[in-house]
C-alpha cells in the first residue's frame, strides 16, 4: 500500500513547509502558555483551542495536498512516477498515507505539549481529558479537510493551477469564515448550517457532549470517502494517459 521511497521524497519535499508549520504551531501554543500564567481569559482561548487545532492543521493540508499531487504532476514529476514499476493506486495511496501522517502527528506532539504546559487550565472547567478529546476531534476534523484537499488535487491534475487554490483552500476559508459569523452575531446563526465547521465546535468538548462522537465519526467517514475518490480519480486518469 505505501512505497517508502515516496513517502520518503514527500518529506524531503516538504521538509521546510513542515518545520515552518511545527514552528507556528509551537509559538501559537506558548503564547497560549503565557497568557495562562497572565490569567487573560478573554483572549487565550483561540491560541490553544483554535489556531493549533483548527487553522494551522487546515493550512499545513491545504498546502501538503498541492504539494504532493497537483503540483507534482505541473512539473511532470508525477510522469516520472507513473513511468516506474509502481501502480498508480500505490503512488496515491502512498501520498494519502502522507497527508494522514503528518495531521496526526502535527496534533499528537502539539497535544502532548498543551497538556506539559497545562495550556487549557485558565478558568478550571477544562481538563486533561476534554482537552484530548478536542485535538482528537481536531484530527477528525483534518481528516475531512485534508481528503477535500486530496479530492480537489487529484480532479485537478490536468487543470489550471489556480483551479486548485480556489476550489480546496479558498472554499475552505470561506466555510470557516462563514462558521465564524454564525458563531459572533446572533442573527446569523442559521449560516451554521451551511458550514462544515459546525460539525466541530470547542465548547461542546468542554461539556462533554456524546454528540461530539457521532460529529467526528461523520467527519472521518466524510474525509475517508474524499480520500478514496481522489485516489480514484488519479488512477483512472493515469490508466487513461
Amino acid at each position: 500500500m505505501v512505497n517508502g521511497a515516496i513517502l520518503k521524497q514527500d518529506f524531503f519535499i516538504n521538509r521546510r513547509t513542515l518545520v515552518m508549520i511545527y514552528v507556528l504551531q509551537f509559538v501559537s501554543l506558548l503564547l497560549a502558555a503565557g497568557i495562562r500564567n497572565m490569567r487573560l481569559i478573554e483572549i487565550s482561548d483561540i491560541f490553544w483551542d483554535t489556531i493549533p487545532v483548527v487553522i494551522i492543521p487546515m493550512i499545513l493540508m491545504i498546502i501538503l495536498a498541492y504539494t504532493t499531487v497537483k503540483r507534482r504532476a505541473d512539473d511532470k514529476t508525477m510522469d516520472f512516477l507513473l513511468a516506474t514499476s509502481v501502480s498508480p493506486s500505490r503512488i496515491i495511496g502512498t501520498k494519502a498515507v502522507f497527508l494522514l501522517m503528518n495531521s496526526f502527528f502535527l496534533m499528537a506532539i502539539s497535544m502532548v505539549f498543551g497538556i506539559m504546559a497545562k495550556v487549557y487550565d485558565v478558568t478550571g472547567t477544562w481538563t486533561q481529558d476534554t482537552y484530548i478529546l478536542l485535538n482528537l476531534g481536531g484530527f477528525c476534523l483534518q481528516v475531512f479537510a485534508g481528503g477535500y484537499c486530496f479530492f480537489i488535487s487529484c480532479v485537478s491534475i490536468y487543470r489550471k493551477e489556480t483551479f486548485y487554490w480556489k476550489a480546496a483552500g479558498s472554499v475552505l476559508v470561506l466555510e470557516y469564515l462563514i462558521y465564524l459569523a454564525s458563531v459572533l452575531y446572533p442573527k446569523l446563526r442559521i449560516l451554521q448550517y451551511v458550514s462544515i465547521f459546525s460539525l466541530f465546535q470547542q465548547e461542546k468538548y468542554c461539556a462533554g457532549s456524546m454528540i461530539n462522537l457521532l460529529t467526528s465519526l461523520l467527519l472521518v467517514l466524510a474525509g475517508t470517502a474524499l480520500y478514496a475518490g481522489g485516489g480514484h480519480s488519479f488512477c483512472t486518469r493515469s490508466l487513461r494517459t
